[in-house]
């Protein structure tokens, strides 16, 4: 893989204020759909899959990806604030960096964008592929993606479907972060008449599963319905959001 983490955008010419964006991986493994954002106004960073050539396989999971992107993290941004993200798995891996990194006085996590993703609840998990070619049929990867890497993102997504099986939110003792879940519009096929994509099974829940949290880790409900109640919240067309609060208009 390239340089990790990567600058996708440098924020020349922004206020020097500007909070930094970082944004993991989804479960293919790479970062380049960040590289498609228009101008964010502040420093963004892509952190893709360290294990991408080896298949993207990591022995202790989600919660492991958390412990290493977080000193990733640390290598480009000494301190300071910060706002975490990721499409799909990514948002997923963001919060196990920002679990981390609140625990550290020299950053402040302003806030993680979640985006489009699903909540592994079983009615999600329980269609994940289970093989290569089940992978192939359930996404379509770049043309210009050569075989070799097509393959290797493949074997990604499928390890990735495997950790977030038994993958459980982290804890966060000092408080929550502002958290924005950001929902797609669209399902994954387009076409009436073709049977659903397990990521669409719950397309119509309002936290795409996350209201799930509540009922896995009873002794966490009342934190886990003041995460989505209070701090995560879902735009339409007419709202934005605003990266340095958390907030929309």
């Amino acid at each position: 893989m390239e340089e990790n983490p990567c600058q996708i955008q440098s924020g020349l010419g922004t206020n020097d204020l500007s909070t930094p964006l970082i944004l993991f991986h989804d479960a293919g493994g790479t970062v380049f759909p960040y590289f498609c954002l228009g101008d964010l106004h502040r420093p963004l960073y892509g952190i893709s899959n360290s294990h991408f050539d080896h298949g993207g396989k990591w022995d202790h999971g989600i919660r492991q990806m958390g412990v290493v992107y977080a000193h990733f993290l640390r290598s480009v941004i000494n301190s300071g604030d910060v706002i975490l993200g990721g499409w799909s798995l990514g948002g997923c891996v963001a919060l196990e960096v920002a679990s981390r990194l609140m625990k550290l006085p020299q950053y402040t996590v302003q806030g993680v964008i979640m985006i489009d993703s699903v909540f592994p609840t079983s009615k999600v998990t329980d269609q994940y592929p289970r093989t290569i070619a089940e992978v192939a049929a359930s996404f379509q990867l770049p043309a210009r993606m050569s075989e070799a890497r097509r393959v290797q993102a493949q074997q990604c997504i499928l390890y990735a479907h495997e950790m977030q099986r038994d993958w459980r939110p982290p804890l966060f003792p000092l408080g929550l972060p502002p958290t924005v879940l950001i929902r797609a519009a669209d399902p994954v096929h387009l076409d009436p008449d073709a049977k659903p994509h397990y990521l669409d099974l719950i397309r119509n829940w309002t936290y795409l599963g996350w209201e799930d949290v509540t009922k896995r880790r009873p002794r966490s409900e009342k934190l886990a319905r003041y995460w989505l109640d209070r701090n995560s919240q879902i735009p339409n067309d007419r709202q934005y959001i605003n990266l340095d609060t958390g907030s929309y208009r």
